[in-house]
């Protein structure tokens, strides 16, 4: 065959492959993060607390709720179909590391649960979702808001941490020699999992049962760059749910260099402008443990 003939070969596999995976979600076309430029000096100045967050302006919010921008903080949210199940994608682009923050529901060690809504009026959080109720369990590395409130390893789980600089780690297994290896400090980390995207591939899922529920995750497109998705699960009408390997597929087509499973069920719960977006049922929210959610550096006018 002519080289010609081999390099159209070659362009006709791929073709045939990308439909083949478009075909497989039920999309012809997944969206992709559009970037922005935030202006020079915004977001340098962030409340001394952590919890003494900014108020959003009304302005920076769509009529629909499905959009926010200002100078420091930018979100798309789309509703997109795929495996035969509803899922709502959050694009966010944020000017400061500091702008992505966790919240318990309270202080720990408490087991208190309460509604992610509650959670995450009292944080004034632009975008925010149930992130990995750690406080259910009694194990895991857990660090939040730059506090380690828990050093129990477990190397069954895979780790996520987030550094200072708002980028994802993978520890795997979750142990203290794993973390230590990370040498800019750890602001927040998670025990869930697992581990759906690494290094820019697609992670295999091993030893886990096959199953279809609603789901959440989150990961890191390019730095201060980030993608949420909360899919809705057989419980729900004309929804299949997403098995983990489904939802590791679909974080990486949607640009996630690095992307983490949280808690699902019936926890999934995503919220802009304190109103849930995902599943049929917006006033059904399950109380949770804590929320990961992005704030606004723009100071209140």
């Amino acid at each position: 065959m002519k080289k010609g003939g081999k390099l159209i070969g070659i362009l006709c596999c791929m073709l045939a492959c990308i439909l083949w995976i478009g075909g497989a979600m039920g999309e012809d076309a997944l969206p992709q993060m559009v970037r922005v430029t935030f202006p020079a000096g915004s977001a340098t100045i962030l409340p001394e607390n952590v919890k003494d967050n900014y108020n959003a302006s009304d302005r920076g919010y769509s009529d629909d709720n499905m959009y926010y921008h200002d100078d420091s903080l930018d979100i798309k949210l789309h509703m997109i179909r795929v495996y035969d199940t509803p899922v709502a994608v959050a694009f966010v682009q944020i000017a400061n590391a500091a702008q992505m923050k966790t919240e318990l529901s309270k202080p720990y060690p408490s087991k208190t649960m309460v509604r992610v809504s509650e959670i995450t009026k009292r944080v004034k959080a632009v975008l925010a979702v149930n992130a990995d109720w750690f406080t259910y369990h009694n194990t895991g590395i857990v660090y939040r808001n730059g506090t380690l409130l828990r050093n129990r390893p477990n190397e069954e789980y895979d780790g996520l941490a987030i550094d200072a600089n708002g980028d994802f780690h993978i520890i795997r297994p979750m142990t203290e020699e794993g973390y230590a290896q990370i040498t800019t400090p750890i602001v927040n980390s998670f025990v869930f999992g697992p581990a759906l995207v690494i290094d820019g591939e697609v992670q295999e899922i091993l030893n886990r049962k096959v199953t279809y529920k609603q789901r959440m995750a989150i990961g890191q497109i390019a730095p201060l760059r980030y993608v949420l998705v909360a899919t809705d699960g057989p419980d729900q009408k004309d929804s299949a749910g997403l098995s983990v390997p489904q939802l590791a597929e679909l974080m990486h087509g949607l640009g996630a260099y690095t992307a983490y499973n949280l808690d699902g069920g019936q926890s999934t719960s995503m919220l802009m402008r304190q109103i849930k977006i995902n599943g049929q049922n917006p006033k059904s929210m399950r109380a949770v443990g804590d929320i990961l959610y992005f704030t606004t550096a723009i100071a209140d006018e």
